[in-house]
């Protein structure tokens, strides 16, 4: 499974290279009349505005950047919902054996091992301190 995981996080580094690269042609090819900072477009869904900043010079990288964008979210999206599947399958470790550990022949209380969750007050020079 970590494996399938790695090839998926491969590809999606690859399409988001290729996405980023294709913006960098993208702005490169564009008009001077366009102004540079009129390519935010670039990571919001407005492939219609940016066709229409970046003229038909920049057509053909346009259609390579959609693609890679889209693809770089599909796999993340694949990846995060095959790694949920994954954690959800893994074998659940006994909660007795955390709880009532034998530790030099004694059962360990609860109590003992459980994190002190009461917040203290700490001094610290130059603060005030407020009481309600």
């Amino acid at each position: 499974m970590t494996v399938l995981l790695g090839v998926i996080a491969v590809f999606a580094i690859l399409s988001l290279v290729v996405a980023a690269s294709q913006a960098r042609a993208i702005m490169r090819l564009a008009p001077a009349s366009a102004e540079l900072g009129a390519f935010m477009v670039l990571g919001w869904w407005k492939f219609g505005k940016l066709e229409a900043k970046a003229g038909p010079a920049a057509a053909a990288n346009l259609q390579i950047y959609k693609r890679a964008t889209i693809a770089f979210l599909v796999f993340i999206l694949l990846g995060v919902m095959l790694s949920g599947w994954a954690v959800s399958q893994r074998p659940a470790a006994s909660d007795t054996a955390a709880v009532t550990g034998a530790v030099a022949g004694r059962v360990v209380s609860v109590s003992l091992i459980a994190f002190n969750t009461d917040l203290r007050r700490v001094a610290m020079p130059g603060a005030t301190l407020l009481e309600s």
